[in-house]
């Protein structure tokens, strides 16, 4: 029986790396801004999470603006929503309440770029809200960059 539930373990660690990647690093942010960070990427699809913790009054549009930068060049971009759909969440909770709005959780963005070389690459990235909520705590807002 024990080693049943290793097996099963071991695939269930497996089938999350296979669907959602490893994570290849982090840029935090508690409020609006611009942030980077250097980490060790390969070539091929990079996907763009968000780990937030969130609560707001009234419509918002928050986004990311990321740029990959590789040899001092931008080789790829990407615009994320971090409240938008997620087609992949875990430990999530969302709350809407009339114009009260809450998310806490980690979630797959239906955003991507795709990288031609493997190598050193510097994330740059901007959170700004378009539009910004009537009021607003944000605790965090991390952008994860999976491969």
């Amino acid at each position: 029986m024990q080693t049943h539930a290793v097996l099963f373990a071991v695939s269930l660690g497996m089938l999350v790396t296979s669907c959602c990647g490893k994570e290849a690093g982090r840029i935090p942010f508690s409020a609006p801004g611009a942030a980077s960070a250097s980490m060790q990427l390969e070539a091929g699809d990079v996907s763009f999470w968000t780990d937030i913790d969130i609560e707001y009054e009234g419509p918002a549009a928050l986004q990311y603006s990321v740029d990959l930068e590789q040899g001092g060049a931008v080789v790829a971009s990407a615009s994320c929503n971090p409240l938008g759909h997620m087609s992949v969440k875990t430990s999530w909770v969302e709350t809407n309440v009339g114009n009260s709005h809450s998310r806490s959780g980690s979630g797959k963005m239906s955003c991507t770029a795709k990288l031609a070389t493997a190598g050193a690459t510097n994330v740059k990235a901007t959170l700004a809200f378009a539009s910004p909520p009537a009021k607003l705590k944000l605790a965090k807002a991390d952008l994860v960059v999976k491969q």
